[in-house]
């Protein structure tokens, strides 16, 4: 459900435009810090938002109002964080005694916020935004908290645009469209997904929760790659932690659309580290098709670079490739790039992997997706910002 928390005290109005030119009967003031549960919402080209409340409001007791947007907060309840021990929200992850006071709250055991997102940070932390809630001096809404004093239940996706962008009916350039299958986003412009998906012509398809733009019903638009980044994890990926097995040695096995047997105690890459047995779990997962195979070499590479990155530690795969029958088994996305050969689940030694995913979050950019459990990583080549925790 969707929720408005009033952020400063304003009027909800029966029509957009100054408080000032509308009759008493058309406003009702509103106190800051008052919450409402929202049945509809819309956003208005004059600023402000056009909602439909669960419960009436006003004298006349009406549910449909219009609110000033600065005035104003939404928030989803799909994501509750609730604090197991009191702690500390800090804007570092990093020891509180080396914090001062003004980059730490003391944040009591009980306490609940809503989030719009959290992911993975150095030191077991994790970087949440608060969705319903503004703390410390600065009334900050980003903040670090060590991940075992805190609960976090439910998933989101959330887009974030970086650039004033178009959205698009198709994957085309801008110049080829109608004036209909286009629209402008502003930067800094956040947006509810349900999935997104890599699309032709350096753009990423995405569907949102709900429609977003003025009069507009389509949840399906295309956005350019470098315009916008996505944080948040699916509703159905919820992997299980899978047992690795063992360094394989001795049998081969066929891939599809090459030609020879490949050993699985082979290297995928030349002189490299990680084998066709990790790849294809002791040979018992053998691809699907030609692409695969080469979404598994697309991969190896990039480990191979993950590896030199983290000194060279020994790395053990826990996931690799998954075929269909599999990824259903263990809980994966059912677009999960698992499916493709070219994701990885996987353990550096002596490295938890909240800060295996710090060392290599700005090096991976926009290149795929980045995720941490508290007992793997998850990287892929995607081709385009993505990322999430898996909230265990």
């Amino acid at each position: 459900m969707k929720k408005l928390k009033v952020v400063s005290d304003t009027q909800f109005k029966l029509r957009p435009g100054l408080s000032t030119d509308l009759a008493r009967q058309e406003k009702v003031f509103v106190a800051n810090g008052t919450e409402f549960d929202l049945a509809t919402l819309d956003v208005t080209r004059d600023g402000h938002y056009k909602v439909a409340l669960v419960e009436p409001l006003g004298p006349a007791s009406k549910k449909d109002w219009y609110v000033y947007k600065p005035d104003a907060r939404v928030y989803d309840t799909n994501v509750k964080l609730t604090v197991m021990s009191d702690t500390l929200f800090k804007q570092r992850p990093v020891l509180s005694n080396q914090l001062s006071d003004r980059e730490k709250v003391f944040v009591p055991n009980g306490t609940e916020y809503y989030l719009q997102s959290h992911l993975p940070a150095e030191g077991q932390h994790i970087r949440v935004a608060i969705a319903n809630a503004f703390l410390g001096p600065e009334n900050r809404t980003t903040w670090y908290v060590y991940k075992p004093d805190v609960r976090i239940v439910g998933d989101t996706i959330t887009l974030t645009v970086t650039s004033d962008t178009l959205f698009k009916t198709s994957p085309q350039m801008s110049s080829k469209l109608s004036n209909q299958d286009k629209v402008f986003v502003k930067n800094t412009t956040e947006l509810e997904l349900i999935s997104h998906e890599l699309a032709p012509s350096n753009h990423v398809k995405v569907e949102l929760a709900e429609p977003s733009f003025n009069n507009r019903p389509e949840l399906i638009w295309y956005a350019y790659k470098p315009d916008i980044e996505i944080e948040g994890n699916e509703k159905d990926n919820q992997p299980k932690n899978e047992t690795p097995r063992p360094k394989p040695s001795g049998p081969y096995i066929k891939l599809p659309g090459f030609q020879g047997n490949f050993y699985l105690s082979n290297p995928i890459i030349p002189n490299g580290h990680f084998t066709w047995g990790e790849a294809t779990h002791g040979g018992s997962r053998i691809p699907v098709n030609r692409n695969v195979v080469y979404g598994i070499i697309r991969i190896a590479r990039v480990m191979e670079e993950v590896r030199d990155r983290l000194g060279g530690r020994p790395i053990t795969i826990n996931s690799w490739y998954r075929d269909p029958v599999t990824n259903r088994r263990v809980g994966g996305a059912s677009r999960s790039r698992h499916l493709s050969g070219d994701a990885v689940d996987f353990v550096a030694s002596g490295i938890h992997p909240y800060d295996v995913y710090d060392r290599l979050n700005r090096w991976w950019g926009s290149k795929g997706g980045l995720a941490s459990a508290t007992v793997f990583t998850h990287i892929d080549t995607r081709g385009y910002y993505a990322r999430w925790s898996y909230g265990f």
